[in-house]
């Protein structure tokens, strides 16, 4: 009986592997070097478009038993077509791994963060763990806690479920819970729901739901844009669909994102948003798979 559970446990575990790019786990797992160059063109009704270019890189540097990483916008915000969230940071970072396993990984990371034209020097501390849950489910939780010189301390914590329904579908829940020392209202809270499908060994889709409270400072939406009085934070509910498709070559790869939403700042209205990208992943040729 137990061999069965381990082996149900296992294949949930290699679910999850197969379906994401960049699970959050990766950040004290990862052993790979990986590069990814991105551009991405959004739209947002009653906002408009916006083009943004994005690297992500991860290079496991030689000696000191490989703990050493050097890392690029290793957690640039968050992946959801509507939100502004660090958009415009980048960051550089040195990384220590402390230890790396599926019971317990943790790190350290020093670097840089360029935020509206200034540098911003930061530590950030990086722990995770995975375990079984009901014989099938699987749960992930993590933690970054940073330390920026100019804005304080901010802290970006995720509880993920998973489970595999068969060989093709996965189902996740991701909450997630954020505090910034430089916003007036706190925290930032968001609950998502994803049901993961593989078409193809060359194609992934994603169907989610999603809410999300967020400081008015998060809000992609500009004071003028903003219907009723101005408040300090802003619920918002979502519903989008994430296709993603290898092109051309095994290292580009293209993603369409037709999105629904109903943003407090809008009264609630329905509100229509899209996201169209093309990104070069060099170090995973082949790789299909998704961003958490």
């Amino acid at each position: 009986m137990r061999d069965g559970v381990d082996n149900a446990l296992q294949r949930t575990v290699n679910r999850v592997d197969s379906f994401f790019a960049t699970s959050d786990e990766s950040t004290f797992n990862e052993r790979k070097n990986r590069l990814r160059l991105r551009l991405e063109t959004d739209y947002l009704q009653h906002h408009g478009w916006d083009v943004s270019p994005k690297l992500k890189l991860h290079v496991v540097l030689p000696g000191l038993n490989e703990r050493l990483r050097l890392v690029i916008n290793d957690a640039q915000g968050s992946d959801d077509a509507e939100t502004a969230t660090d958009e415009e940071d980048n960051d550089v970072a040195l990384r220590w791994v402390g230890r790396q396993s599926a019971a317990l990984g943790y790190s350290f990371d020093v670097g840089l963060r360029l935020k509206s034209g200034h540098l911003d020097p930061f530590v950030r501390a990086n722990v995770g763990t995975e375990y079984e849950l009901a014989r099938k489910w699987v749960g992930q939780t993590t933690n970054r806690l940073y330390y920026y010189s100019r804005t304080g301390w901010r802290n970006d914590f995720r509880q993920y479920f998973n489970r595999g329904i068969d060989d093709d579908l996965l189902l996740r829940s991701r909450t997630r819970v954020q505090y910034f020392a430089q916003y007036g209202y706190n925290p930032f809270f968001e609950q998502k729901f994803s049901l993961y499908q593989s078409l193809s060994d060359t194609r992934k889709l994603a169907w989610e739901v999603l809410y999300r409270k967020q400081t008015a400072e998060m809000s992609p939406f500009d004071e003028d844009q903003i219907l009723g009085s101005p408040r300090s934070s802003y619920n918002e509910f979502i519903a989008q669909l994430r296709y993603r498709q290898q092109f051309w070559r095994p290292w580009f790869y293209v993603e369409f994102w037709p999105v629904v939403g109903w943003p407090e700042e809008r009264n609630y209205d329905t509100t229509l948003a899209f996201r169209f990208r093309v990104e070069i992943n060099v170090g995973s040729t082949g790789d299909q798979r998704l961003d958490e």
